[in-house]
């Protein structure tokens, strides 16, 4: 008998992941398959939890949230030397669900599709070495207007999956700049600017296209930066141009593919990893290759 562990996390996007388990809990059933249930009942609880599985105990883990569940779950493994052990499914029930839509898996007969199945492809993720700890990232690793627009985004999260939106409109009009010195490759540089995203997937937050010319299967970093010397109405031609993929053509948003890049800004600052906030005075990226087998 197939043994297949659900993980569910009641409290992500409009907190209907748990329903979501029990609506399609008997299409995921099929003959000889036996499914377990976790849901997490704090912060943390999930990695926690993971941590702890003995790889033969499943063959496949489903989540039931969105990126920051899908966090939780692929740093676990990796602190306890799984990544590799498991087939991982992913059933959208977050706010963002980046990684859901990269996969072409938002709806959730798609998903299912997928997880029942047994098609994967090794997925890569992105290794984040914070000033006092390190973490891996799915999707991605943002500073700048792109973790003070999540803080914003936290903030305002009574307004559901439209809080991206509205949090991103906000913190790109006040056009703030950002100063740091980082090192992309091996090369060091002074940078000033808007924002820098370092990312996985495709997509970010509400279907934002903010690296088209990336995605998980092709061993590199998608660099994505908005430069200092832009005014209002560029901002919003940039959040106007994101959601088609179309803003890495404008003059001032460079995008290049890296395989490692470091800010410091010199002090403490925040950076937002797959929708989690974290504060750190340096942040170095590196991307771990075909590190997940992902439920295709």
């Amino acid at each position: 008998m197939k043994n297949i562990l659900c993980i569910v996390n009641p409290v992500s996007g409009l907190k209907k992941s748990l329903k979501v388990f029990y609506e399609v809990e008997s299409k995921l059933k099929e003959s000889n398959i036996n499914l377990e249930l976790f849901v997490s009942k704090s912060s943390n609880h999930i990695q926690s939890y993971v941590s702890k599985i003995n790889k033969n105990a499943f063959e496949k883990i489903i989540i039931f949230g969105g990126d920051g569940t899908i966090n939780e779950v692929v740093n676990g493994l990796y602190n306890s030397n799984n990544l590799h052990s498991f087939k991982i499914g992913i059933m959208p029930t977050g706010s963002g669900n980046s990684v859901a839509h990269d996969i072409s898996a938002l709806e959730l007969d798609m998903a299912i599709g997928k997880c029942v199945g047994d098609k994967t492809m090794k997925m890569d993720v992105n290794l984040v070495d914070f000033d006092s700890f390190s973490r891996l990232s799915v999707s991605v690793l943002g500073w700048g207007m792109f973790s003070y627009g999540n803080i914003r985004a936290e903030k305002l999260r009574f307004l559901g999956p439209v809080r991206y939106d509205v949090a991103s409109i906000m913190t790109l009009l006040e056009k703030k700049i950002h100063k740091a010195e980082i090192e992309v490759d091996g090369d060091k540089k002074s940078l000033e600017c808007a924002f820098i995203v370092g990312c996985n997937s495709i997509h970010t937050g509400k279907g934002m296209i903010v690296a088209p010319k990336g995605g998980f299967f092709d061993r590199k970093i998608d660099l994505v930066t908005l430069g200092k010397n832009v005014n209002r109405f560029q901002v919003y031609e940039v959040f106007q141009k994101v959601y088609k993929g179309t803003h890495i053509h404008l003059p001032f948003v460079e995008n290049i593919k890296v395989d490692s890049f470091s800010i410091d800004p010199g002090k403490d600052s925040f950076y937002n990893i797959d929708g989690d906030i974290v504060k750190s005075q340096k942040a170095s990226v590196k991307v771990i290759p075909e590190a997940i087998n992902l439920l295709i």
